[in-house]
């Protein structure tokens, strides 16, 4: 099972991220709006998933420090969803 941390600016399309991908028995996920919360996570990563709502800079702080793929995510159907976690599986 593989873990996605979410990484967004708005509160809603963040928990309605991690929801989705909770639906999917391959992953499981979090979600959080702090680029340092992020980054000081004691939890496995598998995959970052950047949404909308991030500033350039913890964006860019968070790519840096991230050794994990990181999926841009800019919105769309839940299947838009799957076919951009598939390759990580």
């Amino acid at each position: 099972m593989k873990h996605v941390v979410i990484f967004g600016g708005n509160k809603d399309i963040v928990e309605l991220l991690v929801r989705l991908i909770g639906n999917y028995p391959e992953f499981t996920a979090s979600g959080f709006q702090d680029a340092q919360k992020v980054l000081a996570l004691g939890i496995p990563m598998d995959v970052l998933l950047l949404s909308s709502g991030v500033s350039p800079e913890d964006e860019a702080l968070v790519r840096r420090r991230v050794s994990v793929p990181i999926i841009q995510h800019f919105g769309g159907g839940s299947g838009l969803l799957r076919a951009e976690l598939q390759p990580y599986l």
